[in-house]
């Protein structure tokens, strides 16, 4: 009996180091071999600024294609490209926080064990800067 007891525990453990295991392991999609394109299509709007500037990376069911070196952006029909690369930025809870100005309420990802930015492109005069979060399998862009 104690045999079958400890067999059934031994088993109850290692199914739930596997389980929490695979609960950390993240797959990442990005940044894309050469030749592979990626498309992600926007379910819903996670934060929206005070309206103080004048560009819109695209509402919800926007789509975003990226390859190694382009972002595509077909926002109802508009389709913009930009020459990107990934530049991998640390990124913690705090470092988050400062991306935002003002009074805005700020998307809380304190919850999320994996969190990664890409840096895509640099702003310009033409054009802003957008940046790519990818929070335990979630991808959020800005």
């Amino acid at each position: 009996m104690k045999n079958k007891i400890f067999v059934i525990l031994l088993i109850g453990i290692i199914l739930l180091s596997v389980a929490c295991r695979q609960d950390e392991e993240v797959s990442i999609l990005l940044p894309p071999e050469k030749e592979v394109y990626i498309t992600f299509k926007t379910t819903s709007l996670v934060y929206q600024n005070d309206g103080s500037t004048k560009y819109s990376i695209g509402g919800v069911n926007s789509s975003f294609t990226f390859s190694k070196d382009m972002l595509s952006i077909n926002d109802n029909g508009e389709v913009r490209t930009y020459e990107v690369s990934y530049d991998q930025i640390p990124l913690t809870t705090e470092e988050f926080e400062k991306q935002f100005y003002g009074g805005d309420e700020i998307p809380d990802i304190s919850s999320y064990k994996n969190i990664l930015q890409y840096n895509l492109c640099s702003s310009t005069n033409d054009s802003p800067g957008y940046r790519l979060y990818i929070l335990d399998g979630q991808y959020w862009i800005g």
